[in-house]
């Protein structure tokens, strides 16, 4: 499942996984076996990702509001 977020995400942003791999100072075949789910990204990767296709990462609290990832380092009450 993640892996094809990841790719939906790099193939929207008009990216090969060499590209994306570069951006990242990752070889494409480690984007590609992530892609396919052969290994899994941390977490500190998809948000690189993320932003490098320029999608924005969110999570829901406890009220299902909506809240960006760069808005979790705030202290909020889960």
């Amino acid at each position: 499942m993640i892996g094809n977020i990841l790719k939906n995400m790099r193939l929207s942003f008009g990216l090969s996984q060499k590209e994306l791999g570069k951006k990242l100072n990752l070889a494409d075949t480690t984007i590609s076996s992530y892609e396919r789910e052969n290994s899994q990204a941390d977490f500190e990767t998809i948000i690189k990702i993320a932003k490098i296709c320029e999608y924005e990462l969110v999570f829901k609290d406890k009220n299902n509001q909506l809240i960006p990832i760069d808005e979790m380092s705030k202290e909020r009450d889960f």
